[in-house]
């Protein structure tokens, strides 16, 4: 049995529920929207520039017939974060009814999943600067956690997006991925202008200007 395999922190091992196999996650489809035109040879092809989500499903049996079945029943259900290996984790949600008191000891249950198409990192790597520069980030694109520490205007160029915060006089959290700045909690919102920037895979491009004291970013390695 393995540790590693949890749902909304919880590791099966824990409710006596034994993982017996477990696919391949697979890659997210790429969406696209296709158009057929009278006339025209071959679709008109749209990138949507998004992902599906992920059906993925687990075979598993209880280890024990000692088993609190109501317990397990409020477990397996909802929406939660999904972990496959000590590395990462999927956000998704339980997509399937299971009729537990069917189950004995050793019959198998099937519990499907349906996964949103990025897996994220359980630990964050965290960039610390307060100049321009560049950083590589072995990553697919993200949004990163960005604190900022200084006083008066302050000025961000990450990879060619840009933001500024006026008035400055304190430290600053931009959670760029919900799009919300705080300062003690309290949304900053009109104090900053520009847009909320992404970290590439790759090399990644940094401008500062003004007077910053502390910046940190702080990214979720993220799994396509």
């Amino acid at each position: 049995m393995n540790e590693n395999y949890k749902w909304k922190g919880i590791s099966f091992v824990n409710k006596n529920v034994v993982v017996e196999k477990i696919p391949i996650t697979p890659k997210a489809n790429h969406s696209y929207t296709k158009y057929n035109i009278p006339g025209r040879s071959g679709a008109l092809v749209i990138d949507n520039k998004t992902y599906d989500d992920i059906p993925l499903s687990l075979e598993c049996h209880f280890n024990n017939t000692n088993v609190d079945i109501n317990e397990v029943k409020a477990w397996l259900d909802g929406y939660g974060k999904l972990q496959l290996d000590s590395e990462k984790e999927y956000t998704g949600y339980v997509n399937n009814s299971i009729s537990f008191e069917q189950i004995s000891r050793f019959d198998k249950f099937i519990v499907q999943f349906m996964l949103k198409p990025f897996a994220k990192a359980l630990q964050p790597t965290v960039i610390t600067t307060t100049t321009s520069g560049t950083f590589t980030a072995d990553t697919f694109e993200t949004y990163p956690t960005i604190t900022i520490t200084g006083t008066g205007t302050i000025g961000i160029t990450l990879n060619g997006t840009s933001f500024n915060i006026y008035n400055a006089d304190g430290t600053y959290i931009l959670d760029c991925e919900a799009k919300i700045i705080t300062k003690s909690g309290i949304n900053q919102s009109n104090n900053m202008s520009g847009e909320f920037p992404k970290i590439k895979n790759g090399s990644n491009s940094l401008t500062t200007s003004g007077t910053i004291t502390a910046m940190e970013i702080s990214y979720y390695k993220t799994y396509l």
